[in-house]
């Protein structure tokens, strides 16, 4: 791996609130072995439940921050929320009992992976035309994604696609691992993520991940995919999306 620096999009670092981290201590470790890696950046984004509103989540995600910070004291934790949709979602982000990712118009949406590509892209636009922009969390576990037709849609139809790195690492002879690198290769990705939770259930481990990328990977691609892109959205721009 080249010394680089990430953005991680998609993270369940917040102690005690999901299935994620279960305390501070866990919380940091995940952090530690996320930033050894040349994670930056975490974007942390709990499930939506009735256990935290956005006040708890807050004061929460700075008190990880300020442990984090006393190993690492140029890492940044950003908060937002995984979202799965619903009709009511739309106007949950509009009453902000919902959180965007770090205050902006983006929103990182899960649906069930079983989902139909109708109910998909009913979900996307009603989220769209509520003046959000959805991001659709690992996207590789939708069935309906499978038919290239329906991820080029919504690939061009401005949903951001997020892949898990996990997705990516494994043989080259596994079908799945085979489908994503493609979806990779072809510029339907255009945000990756850990999708963290405990050590002991889905931890930071994307160095075969990032080393795959950086052997088959064009530099500007691969740039977009674990930096730009993501800065784009924490600056809250709109465009200028590598696809």
């Amino acid at each position: 791996m080249k010394n680089r620096s990430i953005v991680d999009v998609h993270a369940h670092v917040l102690p005690g609130v999901d299935d994620g981290a279960r305390d501070l201590e866990e919380a940091c470790f995940l952090l530690d072995q996320a930033a050894s890696q040349g994670i930056r950046i975490v974007i942390a984004t709990p499930h939506v439940s009735g256990r935290n509103g956005p006040e708890g989540l807050e004061e929460l995600a700075g008190k990880v921050q300020q442990e984090i910070r006393k190993q690492h004291p140029e890492f940044t934790l950003y908060l937002g929320q995984e979202a799965f949709f619903h009709e009511e979602l739309p106007r949950r982000l509009k009453a902000g009992t919902v959180l965007t990712i770090a205050g902006s118009r983006y929103v990182l949406t899960e649906f069930d992976p079983e989902v139909s590509f109708g109910s998909l892209t009913r979900g996307i636009r009603a989220l769209s035309m509520a003046g959000f922009q959805p991001v659709l969390a690992h996207m590789e576990r939708y069935q309906c994604l499978r038919q290239e037709e329906n991820l080029s849609e919504i690939a061009n139809g401005g949903c951001l696609c997020q892949m898990n790195y996990s997705s990516l690492q494994g043989s080259r002879f596994h079908s799945d691992v085979r489908w994503c690198r493609r979806q990779v290769l072809d510029g339907n990705v255009h945000l990756l993520g850990t999708d963290m939770h405990r050590m002991d259930f889905r931890p930071p481990d994307i160095k075969g991940a990032v080393e795959w990328l950086e052997g088959h990977v064009e530099e500007e691609l691969l740039d977009a995919m674990i930096w730009k892109n993501a800065m784009n959205m924490l600056r809250q721009k709109e465009t200028d999306f590598k696809v």
